[in-house]
């Protein structure tokens, strides 16, 4: 007999975390880079509790009880640290910052809503899931081997000594006694899953408030690993083809088939070489016979050989002599068997408790019991009692969320109304009244200022807006502030609910879509902004952000914004109102442009946005453009469409200039350039009007849509440069995204 079948099986604590550890980082870059790839990383919790629990048994020796357990804390923890860095790699993406400032902020991210919180907690109930998938075969297995089996006693090895002729009898399991048991508890377990998986769709889809469908997927997930375990232990005997029971001289052995045929020197057939279950039934009479002899042969090692006990051979071919019954239901007995250690009196000894199924053709194993005689029945009600279980929890973890929700504040998660103060200042822009709350004065910042309370008002709108521009626009303080040294942290007004922006009724029933953000400094100052996009035809893109008033607290700053935001009252631009609209572009810092609107071709977008210089006279076109002249430029704008590009565009307006009869300075015309990377076309050319002389250039610039531009004939007027002129060409090069040179005066 080889040294390793002798010897006794030692397991390392140490050793064995080492590898579970080592086993856990194959698994958690297994998760990573699967989810970076865009594939579903859930299913390679199956790899990490392999690789934790393998690890462990590779290192430590053996994979007993002590060590399952101690393994198992190890798949559980570094699971959630895989999923945490494997979020904190996506936010890093997204908002541009460093791996380890996202990880650090994961749970704050979470708890202010910043993540999708349904989504997170649906994805990591999955991964657990799983994980635990691939951990509950090997657990199991060290569970029910994680005892050292005794020798057999001194009577059965002299017996066996004496090599008097013996005689075996062999009590095979038969292939479909237990067939009735397996499946009426393990088919319920299906729709176990699928009761489990209901709350988990509703996370995913993002259709349900968050914290209910959390308390529902705890609770179904708890349910599950009960009934799991459950199904586990009550289908216990259906496992019975895995070994054979002999009896020799009168004392009963139990033989683990798989086990023994991993020996070399006692295999007896091809089968696990080949990853299949050892199973008597499906053996040939020439394997039944070789197995017969090398269990025969086995026995016969145990008990004349001095094999060390612990040893591989003896928890194989296990001894259990003086069985007696212990009890007994449809399915199994469970018998109790003498237990010796070499060197110990027998009267010392104590005695195991073992269970043996009902599925083992005219096997007794002990006095007073009686051999089946046919197919044990199933246990249909546990499969009842598993789904109404499951049903049970889920339902009760989901009104759990309900109560824990609504006790933690309103059902839409909205602070308290503002009082309405008795002095409002009122402010339009682009087709939008707003109320501000006290006497406020204008700011050179293009703010509103309370001298009172020193707090600022900064208020911005934005014609035909997506949800998406919204969010954008909701978050941008995030990544404005957070690069000020004293940026501490920031949190959303709406955490109770999985949708970015929450429906808000404002003053004239617009329906409108919203969120607030607080922005937090060390100092204990605030800012606070929100967004609202009104659901009417020009998709309406509200920010309001209210900054300074030390005094103030931040629940009454974040209500002030709510108050501006309901009482909004939206004008809109019209066709009778348009011109109207033209206004000094204050909400965005100009102090030179101003902001006007011309009419488009197209019904969802029937206005562009377009920037002009301010102080002079405006004058609307009948071809639907505008022109305005102010502080030494001249600028000529309209909504253009061409499927042939910018360049038609400007092609045409050249050839109209020259049909205008300009006096063109020949030496002054330039080619048309295109710029394919932005989309471009521009073309510059020179022209005399009076004694006076102009330089001019054409541009067609797109916007959002495919063919949709913006045509300006932007006009250099020297004679008008003031000082302000500088200034203009700065801000009007921001505001109309071009970059226009600042000719000196000629």
């Amino acid at each position: 007999m080889e040294q390793k079948e002798r010897e006794k099986r030692r397991e390392s604590l140490v050793a064995g975390l080492v590898g579970a550890f080592l086993g856990s980082l194959l698994g958690m870059a297994c998760i990573i880079v699967v989810s970076q790839l865009g594939y579903v990383a859930s299913l390679c919790g199956v790899v990490m509790a392999v690789c934790t629990l393998k690890g462990y048994e590779l290192l430590g020796g053996a994979l007993s009880r002590k060590g399952a357990a101690a393994a198992g804390i190890i798949t559980v923890v570094m699971t959630y640290v895989a999923y945490q860095i494997d979020c904190a790699i996506q936010v890093a993406v997204a908002a541009e910052v460093d791996v380890f400032l996202a990880f650090r902020n994961m749970g704050m991210l979470l708890k202010e809503g910043y993540l999708d919180t349904g989504a997170y907690w649906g994805g990591l109930v999955l991964l657990y899931l799983f994980t635990l998938l691939g951990a509950a075969p090997l657990i199991i297995a060290a569970l029910r081997g994680d005892t050292e089996p005794g020798m057999p006693p001194e009577a059965v090895r002299a017996k066996v000594a004496e090599e008097a002729p013996s005689t075996c009898q062999y009590y095979p399991a038969h292939p479909t006694w237990m067939r009735t048991l397996r499946l009426s508890v393990f088919l319920p377990l299906l729709a176990v899953v699928l009761v489990i998986f209901l709350p988990l769709a509703l996370a995913l889809s993002g259709n349900s408030s968050a914290l209910p469908v959390i308390a529902s997927l705890v609770g179904g997930l708890a349910g599950m690993i009960g009934m799991c375990a459950a199904a586990f232990v009550l289908a216990g005997p259906s496992d019975a083809f895995r070994w054979i029971f002999v009896r020799r001289d009168g004392v009963l052995w139990r033989v683990q088939l798989n086990m023994l045929n991993m020996v070399d020197t006692y295999r007896f057939t091809q089968q696990r070489i080949r990853m299949s279950d050892v199973r008597w039934d499906k053996l040939t009479e020439g394997e039944q016979a070789q197995a017969k002899a090398s269990i025969e042969r086995a026995i016969r090692v145990l008990c004349t050989e001095g094999v060390l006990p612990g040893s591989a051979l003896s928890r194989v071919v296990q001894c259990l002599p003086e069985p007696r019954l212990e009890s007994e239901n449809k399915w199994a007995w469970k018998i109790s068997y003498q237990t010796q250690t070499p060197g110990v009196p027998p009267e010392r000894g104590g005695r195991r408790v073992l269970q043996v199924a009902k599925a083992y053709p005219g096997l007794a194993p002990a006095v007073g019991t009686v051999p089946p005689t046919g197919p044990a029945p199933g246990r249909w009600g546990f499969g009842v009692a598993a789904v109404l279980l499951m049903i049970l929890l889920t339902a009760g973890g989901y009104m759990l969320g309900v109560v824990l929700e609504k006790s933690g504040g309103t059902e839409s998660g909205r602070p308290a109304r503002w009082t309405e103060p008795e002095i409002t200042t009122q402010y339009q822009s682009m087709g939008v009244t707003f109320h501000l709350p006290g006497a406020l004065v204008w700011t050179e910042e293009g703010s509103f200022a309370d001298p009172e309370t020193g707090m600022v008002y900064t208020v911005t709108v934005e014609l035909g807006a997506t949800e998406e521009m919204a969010v954008d626009a909701l978050t941008e303080p995030i990544g404005e502030y957070r690069l000020r040294p004293d940026f501490d942290s920031f949190s959303f007004a709406y955490t109770n609910t999985d949708q970015d922006l929450v429906k808000l009724a404002t003053k004239d029933r617009l329906s409108c879509l919203h969120n607030l953000i607080t922005i937090r400094f060390t100092d204990g100052s605030t800012v606070e902004s929100g967004v609202a996009l009104a659901q009417d035809l020009f998709s309406t893109l509200v920010r309001v952000e209210v900054s300074g008033g030390s005094q103030v607290d931040e629940e009454t700053m974040e209500h002030i914004v709510l108050y501006i935001l309901e009482g909004m009252e939206f004008t809109g631009p019209t066709e009778e109102n348009y011109q109207e609209m033209y206004h000094l572009g204050r909400e965005e810092g100009y102090t030179l442009v101003g902001i006007a609107l011309v009419p488009t071709p197209y019904e969802e977008d029937p206005f562009l946005r377009v920037p002009l210089p301010y102080g002079g006279e405006v004058t609307y076109l009948e071809d639907g453009g505008v022109l305005a002249q102010a502080h030494g430029l001249r600028i000529q704008a309209r909504a253009c469409w061409s499927p042939e590009g910018p360049q038609a565009i400007v092609e045409e307006a050249w050839a109209q200039v020259q049909a205008e009869n300009r006096d063109l300075y020949q030496d002054g015309i330039f080619d048309s350039e295109y710029d394919a990377e932005t989309d471009v076309a521009t073309k510059q050319f020179s022209f005399w009007e009076g004694d006076e002389a102009r330089i001019s250039f054409l541009v067609a610039q797109p916007m959002r849509d495919e063919g949709r531009y913006r045509f300006m004939e932007v006009t250099y007027i020297p004679e008008e440069m003031d000082d302000d002129y500088p200034t203009l060409i700065q801000e009007f090069s921001h505001a109309s995204d071009l970059y226009l040179p600042e000719l000196e005066p000629f």
